[in-house]
């Protein structure tokens, strides 16, 4: 398996050194560069090319956006995971990332589970095929166990969305949701959308207000390996640029964190 390389860029030595020991405790297969700034962070992008970009805004020099949007007018990273990691949690701010091409954003101060999962959902599923995870297969293996009939415990639900899909309205259960991206829950008998299908995606984000987010059907998938399950999990992939409808969502999600520290 090819190393995945991590690059971290912050003016603040603490929390560079902090957030890089966080990467490489949680993940030693991992590569792990540091940058002080943004100048260093594009040189040693020009040098080699990361998998994951985690990334401060406000830095002397070039700042985070500027090192971002750089970044995504080079072939190699138009595509690469790119996290902003930042105090900065205007409206404003929180746009001009959307726009630049961000693919999540994240405030400080951040608890370090919080961090993991953000790099497990970005990079973390190319670990699935390290070395380490075919030690285990082959043990399961020859203990007569196999990985792919066991059932992975499944996250409490987030809250209760709604999904407009051609055949109606579809009640789903809201597994996870980043400015970009939601993964639902529904039951198959209410109906499955079809793979790449426009959709709207409703989402509560005050008592009484609902935003209503456009986007397409990403990914389809049984959320128990057997033909008769009962539950599909639905990527949606948002294609909305409102930023009203963005700034609500920032409200959301901002709204999910703390009820997750609480």
């Amino acid at each position: 398996m090819a190393e995945i390389k991590v690059l971290v860029v912050d003016d603040a030595r603490l929390i560079r050194e902090h957030v890089s020991r966080i990467v490489k405790n949680h993940f030693p297969d991992y590569q792990v560069d540091a940058a002080e700034d943004g100048e260093v962070a594009r040189n040693l992008m020009t040098k080699l090319t990361y998998d994951l970009i985690l990334c401060d805004w406000e830095m002397p020099g070039m700042s985070g956006l500027e090192v971002l949007q750089w970044a995504r007018q080079q072939p190699q990273y138009r595509d690469v995971p790119f996290v902003m990691i930042t105090s900065r949690g205007e409206r404003d701010y929180v746009l001009k990332a959307i726009q630049a091409g961000v693919n999540d954003y994240m405030g400080k101060p951040f608890e370090d589970a919080s961090l993991v999962e953000k790099i497990t959902k970005f990079a973390g599923k190319r670990i699935e095929t390290s070395a380490e995870s075919r030690r285990k297969a082959a043990q399961m293996l020859a203990a007569g166990k196999s990985a792919a009939g066991q059932v992975k415990p499944q996250k409490k639900p987030l809250g209760l969305v709604q999904l407009r899909v051609a055949v109606g309205l579809l009640k789903c259960a809201l597994k996870d949701v980043t400015l970009q991206h939601a993964r639902l829950a529904l039951k198959r008998e209410d109906g499955v959308p079809a793979l790449l299908e426009q959709v709207v995606l409703d989402i509560e984000f005050a008592p009484g207000k609902v935003v209503q987010l456009n986007g397409f059907i990403s990914g389809l998938n049984a959320n128990e390996l057997r033909i008769d399950t009962q539950f599909i999990g639905v990527d949606v992939q948002f294609a909305d640029t409102d930023p009203e409808k963005l700034e609500q969502l920032t409200r959301f999600i901002a709204t999910l964190q703390k009820q997750k520290k609480a």
